[in-house]
C-alpha cells in the first residue's frame, strides 16, 4: 500500500484558488502551481469523517462553539508544545490576517509604526498600511547559511518609539525555527522598550525534526501579557478554506479590546464546519501530522538535491520547518523584475515572487513543496529544459 501523501488528487475546477486561480493570476493555465501555502493533500480521515458527517445532518443553522472545542485546542498546545494556557485566554478569527488587522486596529492608532521582518509574509504589509499604520522593515541577516534576527537594527526602531511588531514565528518564507535562545533576547527587548508582539504562528506544528518551535508567550508571564498568539489549523491539517482561527490573549485588557473591535465589525460568528474539521483533526490529528512532516521533509531534501544538480546557481538554504522553499535565483543572471516570467513561461511553474516579499525578496522564489513528490519530479523536469 502506497503512501497517503503521494497520492495524486485533480484540485482542478473545484474553485481551487491555487490550481483553479493561475490563468487569472499568471496569465497561463498550463502551469504546476506551487505558490500560494495550500498543500495538495486530504487531510486526516477523521477530519473528512466528521465534516461529511455533519454535512448530513442537512441543516445548517447557527451554532454555537462546542466546549469540547476548547479542550481540544488547549490539549494540542501542551501536548505539542508544552504550553499550558487557560480556557479563557482562547478568541477566534476568521483566519490569521483577519485576527492581526483587527489586533492592529484595536491596539494601535493610525500613523503608528509597526515593525516587521522581510523577507516576509506579503500580507503583513497589507494588514499595517490598509489601517493607516506605517510599514517599519527590520530585515533578516544571513550570515553562514542562516537567517537571523538583527537585534541591533531591532533595538533601534524600539528606542525610536515603535511600540507594536508582527513576528513571523516559524518563518515564511525562510523556513527559520526561532531558537528559545532567539526569543528570549528579542522578550528582553520588548521588555526594555514596552513593545506588544502580534505572533504569527500559524506553521508552529510543521518544525521539522530536529527543530522545536517555542510559543512566544510560553517564555514567562510578562511576555504572554504582551502578546497576542494567532494559529490555526490550517497550515498543519490542510484546511485554509475554513476560515477558523484561534488567537490566544492571556492579557485580559488586550482581550477585552480585541474582541470589542471583533464585536463593532460583527465578526463574533465561527465558521459552522470549521469547527466540526478543526476539532476533528486536533483530537485525531497527531499521527497523520508525524506521517506529514517524514514526507514533507523528504520533499525539501529531494527538491535540494534536484536543484543542485539542474543548476547549483539556484541556491537554497535548508528550511527548519513550513514547507516552502526560498530559492535564490540571484546568480542565473535574470533580472528580478523578469524572474517570475521565466519561471511562469520558460519553466511552465507558478511560483511567489520573491519581490512582494519586501525589498529583500528581489532575486528571489517562494516554492510550496506541500504535495506529491512526483508532482516535484515534474517541476524539476520542467525546470532543467528551460535551463538548458
Amino acid at each position: 500500500m502506497g503512501c497517503q501523501f503521494d497520492q495524486l488528487i485533480n484540485r482542478r475546477n473545484t474553485h481551487s484558488r491555487k490550481w483553479d486561480g493561475v490563468l487569472e493570476l499568471f496569465g497561463e493555465d498550463n502551469l504546476i502551481p506551487m505558490w500560494v501555502a495550500d498543500m495538495d493533500f486530504r487531510p486526516p480521515e477523521a477530519v473528512v469523517r466528521a465534516v461529511t458527517e455533519r454535512a448530513a445532518h442537512g441543516i445548517y443553522g447557527y451554532e454555537n462553539k462546542p466546549a469540547n472545542y476548547i479542550d481540544v485546542v488547549i490539549k494540542w498546545l501542551r501536548n505539542r508544545h508544552e504550553w499550558e494556557i487557560e480556557p479563557g485566554w482562547i478568541s477566534h478569527s476568521p483566519g490569521v490576517v483577519p485576527g492581526l488587522a483587527l489586533a492592529i486596529s484595536a491596539l494601535t492608532e493610525p500613523g503608528e509604526r509597526i515593525v516587521i521582518q522581510p523577507p516576509v509574509y506579503p500580507p503583513f504589509y497589507a494588514v499595517i498600511r490598509d489601517n493607516g499604520r506605517v510599514v517599519v522593515e527590520n530585515p533578516l541577516r544571513c550570515e553562514k547559511g542562516k537567517f537571523t534576527m538583527d537585534f541591533a537594527d531591532l533595538e533601534e526602531h524600539f528606542r525610536s518609539g515603535v511600540k507594536a511588531m508582527i513576528l513571523c514565528s516559524p518563518h515564511n518564507p525562510v523556513g527559520r525555527v526561532w531558537t528559545e535562545a532567539e526569543l528570549r533576547q528579542l522578550e528582553q527587548l520588548t521588555a526594555k522598550y514596552g513593545v506588544t508582539v502580534l505572533s504569527d504562528e500559524i506553521w508552529s506544528d510543521l518544525a521539522f525534526p530536529g527543530h522545536k518551535h517555542r510559543p512566544l508567550a510560553s517564555l514567562s508571564p510578562e511576555m504572554a501579557s504582551r502578546t497576542l498568539t494567532f494559529m490555526a489549523p490550517s497550515k498543519t491539517f490542510n484546511l485554509a478554506g475554513f476560515y477558523l482561527s484561534n488567537v490566544i490573549i492571556p492579557n485580559p485588557d488586550l482581550q477585552k479590546k480585541f474582541c470589542s473591535q471583533m464585536q463593532r465589525l460583527g465578526l463574533t460568528h465561527l465558521n459552522f464546519f470549521g469547527l466540526v474539521a478543526s476539532e476533528a483533526a486536533y483530537r485525531e490529528g497527531a499521527e497523520w501530522l508525524d506521517q506529514l512532516l517524514d514526507y514533507l521533509q523528504k520533499n525539501v531534501d529531494y527538491t535540494i538535491s534536484e536543484l543542485g544538480k539542474i543548476n547549483p546557481k539556484i541556491k537554497v538554504i535548508k528550511p527548519e520547518g513550513t514547507f516552502v522553499l526560498w530559492l535564490d535565483c540571484r546568480e542565473l543572471g535574470i533580472p528580478a523584475e523578469e524572474l517570475n516570467n521565466f519561471f511562469v513561461c520558460k519553466a511552465r511553474i507558478a511560483f511567489n515572487d520573491g519581490m512582494v516579499f519586501g525589498p529583500s525578496g528581489y532575486g528571489f522564489q517562494r516554492m510550496n513543496i506541500g504535495c506529491p513528490q512526483v508532482v516535484i519530479a515534474e517541476a524539476m523536469e520542467r525546470l532543467a529544459k528551460a535551463l538548458s
